[in-house]
């Protein structure tokens, strides 16, 4: 679960009283000691502060030597509120701090709960700091009083995720992320105006995952043609293996095919015979589905190569809105363990 610890801000709070040039020097003296501005004595009301939007999701990641998981938080957003009792009128000036290789920001949104909806905030960055990238939020609002995470300013980037295998090795320490408001003159308590998201704990893992790559073949029938694979190599990603009983599952348009047998099986170039064996094949809405199952696992890093031979489809045209894919399966499906979701399958090609 997710934790959040406040941090000091470490804002620069410098006096805007000067004293004049001009000024006999006696006087200034005798006025800083003894005159009490009015502005020190006026208790203030408007207290800004960063909450949680109620919504999010966590990706899993692994620690670089590859034998723990952790949970990563996305940086869904923020929500700035007004615990006080006078309104907030004026500039925004809001950052997000993230690390550079796992998250990439190129704008935000806010949206100030009203008929209104979202706007776009004027965007500036990143600014480096090592990995640590900073994006920089500005827009003016009004924040009404006794706001809470569903009456608040909420305010989101617009980030793209670039965690994905292989960059999917992190120190949970690295994936932390910090909003942080930049105190308006008038906010009575600034500690509540950074909010940091950190990793959840590391739990034991082994790691594991296939990359796909694949070709494709176009096939008349009827009056239209539909695509299918015709070869693909599936990669042990490790660190480790793929598991015998794990499967490639393979759909296609059941007017272009029917049976599948896996032909030119080689694991590291080496041919073997009965590793891919056909466990499943059935049609469902003009789609059919072929479940290959593997006899023996595959350590990482071994490359399993075959081609795949089709017999006779229903024949007609092809069923509109049915395409192609290919992926690997494995028998313990959605594992947290399993690395490079990404490369895992693969879809029919455009056209």
């Amino acid at each position: 679960m997710n934790s959040l610890s406040p941090i000091s801000s470490g804002l620069d709070r410098r006096s805007f009283l000067k004293v004049g040039a001009w000024a006999v020097p006696t006087m200034a003296i005798a006025t800083a000691v003894t005159a009490t501005p009015a502005w020190a004595a006026t208790p203030k009301t408007v207290n800004l502060a960063l909450e949680g939007p109620q919504f999010g999701s966590s990706i899993p990641l692994f620690t670089p030597a590859l034998t723990q998981r952790f949970d990563a938080s996305e940086p869904a957003g923020t929500v700035i509120v007004n615990t006080g009792t006078t309104a907030y009128k004026g500039t925004i000036v809001l950052t997000l701090e993230v690390d550079s290789r796992l998250w990439k920001v190129v704008g935000f949104t806010y949206d100030t709960r009203t008929s209104a909806g979202s706007a776009a905030a004027k965007f500036s960055g990143p600014t480096m700091s090592g990995n640590r990238a900073t994006y920089t939020a500005t827009f003016t609002a009004t924040i009404a009083p006794g706001t809470d995470p569903f009456t608040g300013v909420l305010v989101r980037p617009k980030a793209t995720f670039l965690g994905d295998y292989p960059n999917d090795v992190f120190a949970p320490a690295d994936t932390a992320y910090t909003w942080r408001l930049k105190t308006p003159n008038d906010d009575a308590d600034t500690s509540d105006n950074v909010w940091k998201i950190t990793a959840g704990k590391p739990v034991s893992a082994k790691p594991f995952g296939g990359a796909l790559k694949v070709k494709w073949a176009k096939i008349t029938s009827g009056n239209g043609s539909a695509h299918r694979p015709s070869s693909a190599t599936l990669t042990s990603i490790g660190p480790n293996p793929i598991k015998a009983g794990d499967g490639i599952r393979v759909s296609f348009d059941a007017a272009i095919g029917g049976g599948i047998t896996p032909k030119s099986v080689t694991v590291n170039g080496k041919a073997v015979s009965k590793l891919l064996t056909v466990a499943e094949n059935t049609v469902s809405g003009g789609r059919r589905s072929v479940l290959l199952k593997l006899s023996s696992a595959l350590a990482a890093k071994d490359v399993l190569s075959f081609t795949l031979s089709y017999s006779a489809g229903t024949g007609g045209n092809p069923t509109p809105g049915v395409s192609s894919q290919i992926g690997y399966a494995p028998a313990a499906a959605n594992s947290a363990d399993q690395r490079g979701g990404n490369v895992s399958y693969a879809d029919q090609p455009a056209g």
